[in-house]
């Protein structure tokens, strides 16, 4: 019996790869769709679960490159990575050595990922 749970066990632990984010969601890197494990900060009771609506997303794309903040979080240098946002409303600044910093606000759709392009 142990030996059949323990099959079990190991056969839904590599069900997939990736990691979650606070919210116990992830982005599958084979598909590019996004999805949750009812997991985050706690609560969940495991197992999948969808999100309760499609999430909103931004790359920050900075003309010149620079390092790129969101909402007051450092996300990396331009082009970020696609990130999750809260709000459709996004605080963005950019920072470069030669250029100093510039900021900027954007609205976003709703549940739609946006390639946010910032030329200064």
């Amino acid at each position: 019996m142990s030996v059949v749970a323990g099959l079990v066990c190991s056969a839904l632990a590599w069900a997939h790869p990736g990691r979650t984010n606070s919210s116990g969601c992830h982005n599958n890197r084979r598909t590019g769709d996004y999805h949750c494990h009812g997991g985050g900060g706690g609560g969940g009771g495991g197992g999948w679960s969808a999100p309760s609506e499609t999430p909103t997303h931004v790359q920050v794309i900075a003309i010149p490159r620079a390092r790129v903040w969101i909402d007051g979080k450092f996300v990396g240098m331009s082009p970020t990575p696609v990130v999750r946002v809260d709000s459709t409303t996004v605080q963005v600044r950019l920072e470069h050595a030669a250029l100093d910093s510039h900021e900027t606000t954007a609205t976003l759709e709703r549940g739609v990922t946006t390639a946010l392009t910032v030329r200064w």
